[in-house]
């Protein structure tokens, strides 16, 4: 395979792994850049009827190499540098954007519309989910598509009358849509859905994939004069040596802030402050996921598996742009102590983390920082990110909320510990090179590409116009084959 005849993807986390394995379908050569080596990615996880009874992994620690943190002081960065990346850490949630989510953007304002609406990613997410082998509830509810089940799962009688009270209130309490959330599998990675393993290895079995191991992107080689990019410069993490990479296009799936240096350093002439860098938007809008957690006791025992799933408030309920979900936790450690309890799957207290939102503004950022440089010479980032008052304030809504659904139902709640988490603790930054129609408030066009170079595509959460309430796996993966597809039509019709 020529390496100039070759899209270049870079990572190989759940947005560049869908990528891959769409284009090689599709019959167009990939070059592969994974920054990991294989054996960063070494771990073992065995599930049985979707409850995960062993896991073994590396810890996850976050960033602080060439790191400036100059928002809120205990902003934490996590980046896993291994095939698979943070995917070897994940929860393995997987709820769709709903339609409601891109309404509740646009009421926001013109610089918070996504280009696009939930019918233009559906199909995606049809292509995307099986899969995740996802189990879940099979219809939608509000705020909460279903999605492609291939597992049915309903909620245990003790949730019922809660349920029906959360369905008056205009919400849904749902099981949690997991992947491999009912299979017995055993995955020799840190996570039941390694991306790398469950997407990559099939893609390369077309023969159409080369996978370069710890391959850092230095930058993005423009042409001036051909007006598109026609390489990638990457270092050898082992050797220190460099290389030139020719290619036909390029996908940029390192993670919202990766992603997001990779364009700063490719500097030219033509975009002295970064690729596609024309309007200054670049690295501004970032977002994260506001997290709390909550624990809960409650008068009789309530079922922990599936992990129950309380959706966000009706719309005309919220700021715009400001909700959260809640969903239950659960697991092997739930299951011991029901057992010790003498009642197999039910518990008297109950666990929740709540997802909130962040309006993206111009204020949160990351940028370069030349001053700070990271261990292996290049240059450092600046992390700058706070959660406004109305964060806290939209999860500390959704946790009164849950608790009025459980007194209402009989249940006599108490909350026990209640607690917000560090920025960045959900590990969901997003939005730093993000979907607009006008490049005034973005980089990317509808189909994901730099609206000043047409042969590059952002294919991760860096995309992201806005943050809803969910985990945003699904939706990026979704958002990754949607642009590879359209990428793959204009390669064979000759518009790159």
């Amino acid at each position: 395979m020529a390496s100039s005849d070759a899209v270049v993807i870079v990572g190989s986390g759940p947005p560049g792994a869908t990528a891959t394995l769409l284009l090689a379908k599709a019959g167009v050569d990939v070059t592969l850049l994974e920054a990991g080596l294989p054996s960063a990615a070494r771990g073992l996880t065995a599930r049985v009827a979707g409850i995960t009874i062993a896991r073994k992994h590396r810890e996850l620690v976050p960033r602080s190499d060439g790191v400036a943190i100059t928002g809120d002081p205990g902003t934490l960065l996590y980046e896993d540098v291994a095939p698979g990346g943070l995917t070897n850490h994940w929860s393995c949630a997987v709820p769709r954007f709903s339609r409601e989510d891109f309404l509740d953007a646009r009421r926001a304002g013109e610089a918070y519309a996504w280009p696009i609406d939930y019918e233009d990613l559906a199909p995606w997410y049809d292509w995307v989910e099986p899969w995740l082998r996802i189990s879940g509830a099979t219809t939608d509810v509000a705020h909460l598509p279903s999605g492609k089940i291939c597992d049915s799962r309903a909620l245990g009688a003790t949730w019922q009358p809660a349920a029906e009270l959360a369905r008056l209130d205009g919400q849904a309490l749902v099981p949690v849509p997991y992947t491999y959330g009912a299979q017995t599998t055993l995955t020799f990675s840190g996570t039941v859905f390694n991306s790398f393993v469950r997407l990559v290895k099939p893609a390369q079995r077309t023969g159409h994939v080369t996978v370069r191991y710890g391959a850092k992107v230095i930058e993005l080689e423009w042409s001036g004069a051909n007006k598109r990019v026609e390489a990638v410069i990457v270092r050898d993490s082992q050797t220190g040596a460099t290389d030139r990479i020719r290619c036909r296009a390029v996908i940029l799936a390192a993670g919202a802030i990766n992603t997001t240096r990779i364009l700063f350093q490719s500097k030219s002439a033509d975009f002295p402050d970064g690729l596609g860098n024309t309007n200054g938007v670049l690295g501004r809008y970032l977002h994260d996921h506001p997290l709390g957690k909550v624990e809960i006791d409650v008068a009789s025992p309530l079922s922990f598996h599936p992990a129950a799933y309380l959706t966000r408030r009706p719309l005309e309920r919220c700021t715009p742009l400001y909700a959260a979900a809640c969903p239950q936790w659960s697991g092997v450690k739930s299951l011991a102590r029901s057992l010790l309890k003498g009642q197999p799957g039910r518990l008297t207290s109950c666990g929740f983390s709540i997802f909130g939102t962040m309006a993206p503004t111009v204020e949160n950022f990351v940028a370069l920082d030349p001053s700070r440089p990271a261990a292996d010479g290049s240059p450092g980032l600046v992390l700058n990110i706070k959660h406004p008052v109305e964060s806290a304030q939209a999860l500390e809504a959704a946790r009164d909320q849950l608790v009025s659904l459980l007194d209402r139902a009989g249940l006599r709640p108490e909350v026990g510990l209640w607690l917000i988490d560090s920025v960045g603790s959900a590990i969901h930054f997003g939005g730093t090179c993000r979907m607009h129609s006008s490049p005034q408030f973005g980089m990317l066009d509808r189909w994901n590409r730099l609206h000043a170079v047409r042969n590059v595509v952002v294919a991760d959460s860096a995309a992201f116009t806005t943050g809803p309430e969910k985990n945003p796996v699904v939706t990026a993966m979704a958002l990754a084959a949607r642009a590879s597809q359209q990428l793959v039509d204009d390669l064979r019709g000759g518009l790159i």
